[in-house]
C-alpha cells in the first residue's frame, strides 16, 4: 500500500479568539484553546483521517508539550519513528489571535527548532521513500529542501512542497526541476517569482516553466487554479460558513495527494482539496476528526454548485 512521508513542521497551537472585533493597544478579551498544530503534522493528519498510511518526520522539544505532541501522533496511528526529539530547542509553538468571525487577525510563531532539521535527516529516512508521496514544508531550511528535491530529481520520486508564507517561500531554490507538485497562494507565487502583479494563470505557468510538474495555486474564496502539462484549469471555491480558517490549506494539500494516489487527474484532485478545505474552515479545528473520503465526495455531490470552470482554449 502507498505510504505518504510527511516532513516539516509539528507544533503546538494556541489559539485565542476575540469576543470582540480585536482593537489594537489594548486588552482584548478572548476563549483560550490548545492544540496540535504544524503543516505537516496537520497534512499527516488529514491523511490519515482520509484512510492513507501516513509517516511524520519532524523534530520537538525534549518537554511536555513536545512527548503530548508524539502521544497524540501514535494515537492517529501515524508513524513517528523519525519525529527526533531535540535536547537543545523548545517544541514549536504557533498563536493564532482570530477575529470573532474565525479570521487570523495575527500570527505568532516560535520555529527554531525546525532549523535543525538538516539534510543528514533526510539519509537517515531515505529507504522509506519511494513507494508514495513526499510531503514537505517551507519550515524545512534551504539547504535541507534543495537536498530533498536533488533527491527526489535522481530517485524520480513524487515530491509535494508547501510554500507555508511568503519569506518561508523564497527557501525555494528557483529551478524546481524534481518538484512533482507546489502548493501555493498567489501572494507566496508573487514573492517567489518577483512579479508583484501577475496573474494566477500566469503565475502558474511561470511556476511550471521553472520545472514544477503540478502546481495548486489558491486564491482563497476565488477558489484555486490547478496546473499541469495538460492545461491550466480553474477550480471554484466552495461555499462556507466560516468558524476558524486555521487548517484548511492543509486539507486541501492533504486530500488532493489521497485523490491523486488513487489516480485522480489533478483538477479533479484539487477540487476534492478545495471540499476538505470547506469542510475544515467550518468546524472549531484545524482538522476535521470526522474528516473521510465519503464525508469529501458526499459533500461535493451535495454542493454541486461548486463546479470546475475550465480556461477557454
Amino acid at each position: 500500500m502507498s505510504r505518504v512521508v510527511c516532513i516539516g513542521g509539528a507544533a503546538v497551537d494556541r489559539k485565542y479568539r476575540a469576543l470582540a472585533t480585536i482593537r489594537p493597544g489594548t486588552s482584548n478579551p478572548v476563549v483560550a484553546e490548545r492544540s496540535f498544530g504544524g503543516v505537516a503534522r496537520n497534512v499527516a493528519e488529514n491523511i490519515a483521517r482520509l484512510g492513507t498510511q501516513v509517516s511524520l518526520v519532524s523534530i520537538v522539544g525534549d518537554d511536555a508539550n513536545g512527548h503530548a505532541l508524539i502521544e497524540d501522533l501514535k494515537r492517529l496511528d501515524i508513524d513517528t519513528g523519525h519525529v527526533t526529539v531535540s535536547e537543545s530547542h523548545a517544541t514549536a509553538e504557533y498563536v493564532a489571535v482570530l477575529q470573532p468571525d474565525g479570521e487570523l487577525a495575527v500570527g505568532l510563531a516560535h520555529m527554531a527548532v525546525f532549523d535543525t532539521i538538516s539534510p543528514a535527516l533526510l539519509r537517515a529516512i531515505e529507504p522509506q521513500l519511494g513507494s508514495g508521496w513526499i510531503f514537505a514544508d517551507c519550515n524545512l531550511p534551504a539547504e535541507t529542501l534543495n537536498d530533498l528535491i536533488g533527491l527526489a530529481r535522481q530517485r524520480a520520486l513524487m515530491l509535494a512542497l508547501d510554500a507555508v508564507s511568503t519569506p518561508k517561500v523564497m527557501r525555494l531554490p528557483p529551478d524546481l526541476n524534481g518538484v512533482g507538485m507546489v502548493f501555493l497562494n498567489l501572494d507566496e507565487a508573487r514573492v517567489y517569482l518577483n512579479r508583484p502583479e501577475v496573474a494566477p494563470e500566469a503565475a502558474a505557468e511561470a511556476l511550471l516553466a521553472r520545472g514544477a510538474e503540478q502546481v495548486v495555486l489558491t486564491l482563497g474564496d476565488k477558489g484555486l487554479v490547478a496546473a499541469d502539462s495538460f492545461g491550466i484549469r480553474k477550480v471554484a471555491a466552495l461555499k462556507a460558513r466560516i468558524v476558524d480558517a486555521t487548517g484548511a490549506g492543509d486539507a486541501l494539500i492533504a486530500a488532493t495527494l489521497v485523490a491523486m494516489l488513487k489516480d485522480m487527474p489533478l483538477d479533479q484532485a484539487a477540487q476534492l482539496g478545495a471540499v476538505a478545505a470547506a469542510l475544515t474552515v467550518e468546524s472549531p479545528v484545524s482538522v476535521r476528526p470526522d474528516l473521510s473520503l465519503a464525508l469529501l465526495e458526499s459533500t461535493l455531490s451535495l454542493r454541486a454548485g461548486s463546479v470546475v470552470e475550465r480556461e477557454p482554449s
